[in-house]
């Protein structure tokens, strides 16, 4: 979270404009010293992309711009944006300035047109063609088109200013220096109340929804009550239903206690009362805290955290425990949806590399033509379109750590060629560097396909796959290790019901679904599974206690009731299963790709059908 300020403290300005515009926001900012820590950036803004990084790293209460890059940030971000806008006064004295050089002025305005123009050319004798702009890319167009012209002076923003002076003709700033006093005495105040929004958001938000205390907060009737998250969960109540706190919402005596005790769902509670007046309107504010403390069985989840109970699972972790000592390969297997990357993550945490960083990379989501840089880094001009200063590789931010390939099994022929070099010498050259950089790390790459059939079809090198197939772990499916459905359920829904902020708990969830849940054969997965329980969860939002859980999974995952679960000794399900699958491989001519995805299966498990076709 951002940290704010105290009212006393110096806020902080970010300013973006152009040469100009930046020299003459500098010449003010040392009258506004006491008051304000400035940032000022002398760019024109291309991309919000850009605008977040500078945010990130200054972290600015209010920013300051003028014409389209203004209009451009002000679209997009929630933080305040103060346009130094031209005054009439402004448009005279630059026009007079203007005129001074030459009759034919061009005045290059954002917005929308000045009605002192016309003014201005029978007062000075002059000629002015005014034109008007709303996005950068118009006013370099407008330019472009009046610089034909022969003895003319431009008159304008910093960016126009800029491009005028690049082609030689004389040009005037549209701002003054009293206008960027006035701009920056309305970022300094937006910026204060932008930091106060803030505190106050930020304690509300505190209060509702992440104080492990119950608080709720009454009117003097007791007619309407306001109850947080941790009141929700801890007692059991909702906005509907308070009659469980009926003694302390309608007290007898005349006079309500400030400290007391009081008994909530067969629960004892010590509750604080403090009385609030807002405008007038007097309201009574409850905390309560647990004379006993909760005896509960408490599951600590971590979206990173590997939990399991099955025999199949037990040997993956013993094997994991095994390879992670050695600095050596691991490649891990396993369809899509099982987990690979937390098992690439528990190798990482097993390693002599766990005080390294994990750095993980999809190899089937970075182009060919970006892979190398992507991998190895590039200084400074390395190529048309390069960051300006260069870019660290993964190699390099994995130093000491471990980088973790995942879906390896789809890098083109050139990219592999690439990152066998690096793994024969464990060294890399970031692009347009001359220099060989020794890295240390651990490498783990993962696949949901068979390496070793890719290789014999031509699509995947020999020597990568013995370098890489040092160690290999293979994760069975969610199917062949049912008993980890039930932990695997328990602590993905107790990370949604936070996320959520969900009044339900895991025990209200959980028991009425866990044979449904059980006996499906999930085709996708740990991933299948958490989708279905995050739908559920999301569901139950608008959902009350009563609300019967099992026919919620029936609604909002249909296909684990069509689904028929697939049986060995079921040779009716079995015939069936193989005939789909060879009436799928006859419509698309053997494309195994095109085949898994009309079947809605992983190519691991098309291919395992396939081999029992073959074996029938």
């Amino acid at each position: 979270m951002k940290t704010t300020h105290s009212p006393s403290e110096h806020v902080r300005i970010l300013v973006f404009g152009h040469k100009e515009f930046s020299q003459l926001m500098s010449s003010v900012m040392s009258e506004f010293s006491e008051k304000a820590h400035f940032n000022i950036l002398d760019t024109i803004v291309d991309s919000i992309s850009e605008v977040e990084q500078h945010i990130k790293e200054f972290r600015p209460d209010a920013i300051v711009s003028a014409g389209a890059n203004a209009a451009y940030l002000k679209t997009y971000l929630e933080i305040p944006v103060i346009s130094l806008n031209s005054s009439t006064d402004d448009i005279i004295l630059a026009v007079r300035r203007a005129a001074q050089v030459s009759k034919e002025i061009v005045l290059i305005n954002f917005g929308q047109p000045s009605p002192v123009v016309p003014l201005l050319e029978t007062a000075l004798n002059v000629s002015i063609q005014e034109e008007i702009y709303t996005t950068s890319e118009e006013a370099r167009e407008i330019l472009q088109l009046t610089r034909q012209r022969k003895h003319i002076v431009y008159v304008g923003a910093s960016l126009v200013c800029g491009l005028a002076t690049k082609y030689g003709f004389p040009a005037f700033l549209l701002y003054t220096s009293d206008s960027c006093r006035k701009t920056l005495t309305k970022a300094i105040d937006a910026g204060r109340n932008h930091v106060n929004t803030l505190q106050k958001t930020a304690l509300t938000d505190w209060l509702i929804h992440q104080s492990k205390t119950p608080i709720f907060m009454t009117d003097e009737q007791g007619d309407s009550v306001i109850i947080n998250h941790a009141a929700h969960k801890d007692l059991g109540i909702n906005n509907n239903n308070y009659e469980e706190l009926e003694n302390l919402i309608h007290p007898s005596e005349q006079q309500r206690q400030t400290d007391g005790e009081c008994e909530i769902h067969g629960t004892e509670w010590w509750f604080h009362q403090d009385r609030v007046v807002t405008k007038g309107t007097a309201s009574y504010v409850y905390q309560l805290y647990r004379k006993q403390p909760k005896n509960e069985k408490q599951i600590i989840s971590n979206r990173h955290d590997l939990v399991y109970s099955s025999p199949a699972l037990a040997d993956v972790v013993q094997q994991v425990k095994s390879f992670s000592t050695s600095p050596s390969n691991v490649l891990i297997y396993g369809e899509s949806g099982t987990g690979k990357e937390l098992i690439a993550r528990a190798v990482h945490q097993h390693s002599p590399y766990a005080n390294g960083r994990f750095v993980a990379l999809n190899c089937s989501a970075i182009p060919t033509e970006l892979f190398e840089g992507e991998l190895f880094g590039y200084r400074d001009g390395a190529f048309t379109g390069s960051k300006r200063g260069g870019r660290k590789g993964l190699i390099e931010e994995a130093q000491n750590g471990v980088l973790f390939l995942d879906e390896i099994s789809e890098l083109a022929l050139d990219q592999q060629s690439k990152l066998l070099r690096f793994m024969q010498e464990r060294h890399y050259r970031p692009l347009g560097s001359n220099e060989e950089k020794p890295v240390n790390l651990k490498l783990v790459a993962a696949s949901n396909k068979p390496l070793r059939e890719l290789v014999e079809e031509g699509l995947f090198r020999e020597d990568l796959f013995f370098r890489l197939n040092v160690f290999n772990i293979h994760i069975p499916t969610l199917s062949e290790r049912p008993e980890d459905i039930h932990r695997i359920a328990e602590q993905k829904l107790t990370a949604f019901i936070s996320s959520y902020r969900l009044s339900f708990l895991v025990e209200d969830i959980l028991p009425p679904i866990l044979n449904d849940l059980c006996n499906y054969s999930w085709p996708g997965n740990v991933r299948e599974l958490e989708n279905v329980l995050e739908r559920l969860v999301a569901y139950l939002q608008m959902a009350d206690k009563g609300t019967d859980i099992k026919q919620v999974l029936k609604r909002i995952a249909p296909e684990m009731v069509e689904h028929e679960s697939f049986d060995a000794n079921n040779g009716l399900v079995k015939a069936k299963e193989l005939e789909l699958v060879v009436e799928a491989m006859t419509r698309f001519n053997g494309d195994k790709r095109r085949v898994a995805s009309y079947l809605g299966l992983s190519q691991t498990t098309l291919w395992r059908r396939l081999k029992n076709i073959n074996n029938n």
